[in-house]
């Protein structure tokens, strides 16, 4: 008999997930078991159920200053879905993982459309597109 497999969770664009990120393969990169990330794939590829998804790492070691949050390089989230911690999303740390570095059967939390616009906007201008 074949052993039965885990399906993997389907993630959807704009929602946070928790996501295994060990081990790293430089100190630049966030690492850490159990950090969010914003899921900024097609739901096209996330639909189809493609091995990997593009996400954005987040921290809780938010960023303030006079001069704001740090955008583009950092965007401000506040406190959404299970997240009981201040979230910045790290627009710089853009990266595929395997499906199975994703924790859970559920997201954490979903962005609104302003919060993504926002993301997009930071990714135009880091990417130069």
């Amino acid at each position: 008999m074949a052993a039965q497999e885990t399906a993997l969770p389907k993630p959807q664009r704009g929602q946070l997930w928790e996501v295994d990120f060990e081990p790293q393969t430089h100190k630049q990169e966030p690492g850490k078991r159990g950090r969010p990330a914003l899921i900024i794939q097609t739901n096209i590829l996330n639909d189809a159920g493609h091995a990997t998804t593009i996400v954005i790492p987040c921290t809780t070691q938010v960023y303030r200053d006079g001069q704001g949050d740090g955008y583009p390089l950092r965007l401000a989230l506040g406190k959404l879905g299970k997240l009981g911690f201040e979230t910045d999303v790290l627009v710089d740390q853009i990266r595929a993982i395997s499906n199975q570095r994703l924790i859970g059967s559920k997201p954490l939390a979903e962005l609104s459309r302003t919060h993504m616009k926002r993301v997009e906007e930071a990714l135009k201008i880091l990417t130069g597109l």
